[in-house]
């Protein structure tokens, strides 16, 4: 059996009433969408989509393998955008504060997954928590809303990493935790 597969960060739950209050407002002014819910906001490092089950020890393991590598650090949330662009709006994000120690463990964890096989992602990696998904491809422009509104900002302190499978239902993904597995845990054996 397999399971929709994913590495992500965990956020504070005082973030994830910050992002929440935002995206009530935003739901408020009229912006139609499939709004992320509290349990599924989270900062994606790599997304592996369906992983046998037989397969996750390995998965695992390369991410503690990756995690070794990093120390514990924090970064910022900052800005609000979308994808692939505000007057085009097909995903709605809160970005972060784009710190070396972020990307060294994403490319980490790229790395790693690329030995077992998994493709390397084509695009630049871009830190975001989605807030939400449009669904209509003829979606108005965002920007001047976008403009308007505050971002939640906070500090956040990454002490692990979690290795979550996503099962999706007629009411939205739920997620669970496979494996959180604390950075540079290679260094503290």
């Amino acid at each position: 059996m397999s399971a929709r597969t994913f590495i992500a960060l965990e956020l504070s739950d005082s973030l994830k009433e910050g992002i929440l209050a935002l995206t009530e407002e935003l739901r408020g002014r009229g912006v139609r969408a499939s709004w992320a819910r509290r349990p599924t906001l989270h900062l994606t490092l790599k997304f592996l989509g369906d992983v046998e089950e037989t397969e996750l020890p390995e998965v695992v393991a390369a991410v503690a393998r990756a995690s070794s590598r990093v120390s514990s650090f924090g970064f910022e949330t900052r800005s609000l955008g979308a994808f692939p662009s505000a007057r085009r709006p097909r995903v709605l994000w809160l970005g972060v504060e784009p710190v070396d120690e972020l990307f060294a463990l994403q490319k980490s964890v790229e790395s790693e997954l690329a030995e077992l096989g998994f493709p390397r992602e084509k695009r630049r990696f871009h830190p975001h928590v989605t807030l939400a998904r449009i669904r209509d491809p003829r979606a108005e422009s965002v920007q001047e809303l976008l403009d308007e509104l505050v971002a939640p900002k906070e500090r956040v302190e990454v002490l692990e990493v979690r290795v979550m499978r996503s099962t999706l239902r007629p009411g939205g993904a739920i997620h669970e935790l496979v494996e959180a597995i604390p950075l540079d845990s290679g260094s503290r054996e």
